[in-house]
């Protein structure tokens, strides 16, 4: 077992990075303002893992880890938690899959003993199988009877032609209603095992104390073979893509996307920056331009998130009243080029990095929150990108702003998806939808 102290910051303060013999990468932070603790474990398989005709297999394991193991049988997980007066949940993304608990710090010993079994020893009953992948199913189906789910769904289809992105979390519908018990099982083997995790421990409690729990919870799972890499790269994209999707809505919707770059890469920071000043808050372009001035919609975001391979910069708006889209879009990239020719200005570009800051500081208060952070930048990355994420943020000149909206926020690299009537009679809309 190999140990190393990370230099102290703010939010690293504490924290330590411990590696098991068997691979399984341990970080701990000791938080002693309430009497709780959280345990996370993430794995290194997302949909970006899935193979053609195979979507949906991590999210749908995420489902079959709660239905039981041999030792914990169906609904004790939920039972023992409850009981405890704990919480648990989990989630998939494209780049990871994670399962947490939070329990008061006299109790938490249990979440070790469930991850640490159902870790290798998930059951897989056939009938449980097919009754969850109806469940799925629904969820899929669900996701997809919403305007944005529809419309996201069928742009990131478009902007991505061979990276793996392309596909849904959820998987294609087709995909998940011939998944069978023995691919899943197979999926599970492939991407579950200590060597392809990290637990994460967030709390009221002795570091070393800890670190010997979880020694004798993990150390005995046996290593597994190295998960096969996943080598796809998008290429460049030449030219702009346009769709439309038709559903029962009367309200138009916008979507645009660009290609961007993965996390931590030089012009990342400045991408960050350029979302929060585009529509964070009221004071920023889009609110103040398409809200306030033009009225023109209900809703406008922008939006670059962190991921494991490069992904995309999303642009999102409902259209108000009778305005259409195409005045819409005009007044998007009439912002976007008034910033990539240099007019943003300091006062636009400080109030972006307070902003960021204070997100950043406030959004870890809990032990749930700080456990998130960690576990994901340590499967996405590396734990120094925590350390360096200010510094870098507050490096950013409003040069590099309009120099990444230039490079990146172009015609050739973006994929238009427009959101228009049926002509069917329209449901109840939800005006400032969002999500």
């Amino acid at each position: 077992m190999s140990s190393l102290e990370i230099p102290s910051t703010f939010a690293m303060e504490d924290v330590r990075r411990t590696v098991l013999d068997n691979g399984l990468v341990v970080l701990t932070k000791e938080v002693h303002t309430s009497p709780i603790v959280t345990a996370m474990i993430w794995y290194r398989v997302g949909s970006r893992n899935e193979e053609l005709g195979q979507t949906g297999k991590s999210h749908f394991l995420e489902h079959m880890l709660f239905k039981g193991t041999e030792r914990f049988k169906k609904g004790q997980i939920d039972l023992i938690t409850l009981k405890n007066g704990g919480g648990n949940n989990a989630f998939t993304s494209h780049d990871f899959t994670a399962y947490y608990f939070n329990f008061a710090a006299d109790r938490w010993d249990v979440a070790l003993e469930i991850e640490s079994d159902r870790i290798i020893n998930c059951a897989f009953d056939p009938e449980e199988f097919e009754a969850e992948k109806k469940v799925v199913i629904e969820e899929l189906k669900t996701g997809l009877d919403s305007p944005w789910g529809l419309l996201l769904q069928e742009q990131e289809a478009a902007a991505f032609k061979v990276h793996p992105y392309r596909n849904p979390i959820v998987g294609w519908l087709q995909d998940v209603e011939r998944a069978t018990v023995e691919e899943q099982q197979a999926y599970y083997r492939r991407y579950y095992h200590p060597n392809n995790a990290i637990l994460v421990l967030a709390g009221d409690f002795e570091t070393d104390e800890v670190l010997t729990k979880v020694e004798r919870a993990f150390g005995s799972v046996p290593a597994g073979a190295p998960p096969p890499p996943m080598l796809l790269k998008e290429p460049p994209q030449r030219g702009e893509r346009r769709l439309i999707v038709r559903w029962r809505s009367k309200v138009p919707r916008l979507a645009i996307a660009y290609h961007a770059p993965q996390i931590a890469h030089v012009d990342s920071y400045a991408l960050q920056v350029l979302g929060v000043v585009l529509s964070e808050g009221k004071a920023s372009r889009f609110y103040q331009r398409l809200v306030e001035r033009e009225q023109s919609v209900t809703f406008v975001s922008a939006e670059y998130g962190e991921s494991k391979d490069p992904t995309l910069f999303h642009i999102r708006a409902e259209a108000r009243g009778d305005h259409s889209i195409e005045e819409i879009e005009t007044s998007i990239y009439d912002e976007l080029g008034r910033i990539a020719g240099g007019q943003l200005n300091e006062h636009e570009l400080d109030r972006a990095k307070h902003q960021m800051e204070a997100h950043f500081i406030l959004s870890r208060e809990r032990t749930l929150d700080q456990a998130i952070l960690l576990g994901q930048i340590e499967t996405l990355y590396d734990l120094d990108y925590i350390d360096s994420y200010l510094p870098r943020i507050n490096a950013v000149t409003a040069a590099d702003v309009a120099a990444a909206c230039s490079r990146y926020l172009n015609e050739d690299s973006r994929t238009v998806a427009v959101l228009l009537s049926d002509g069917s009679e329209p449901v109840e809309d939800d005006e400032s939808e969002a999500g």
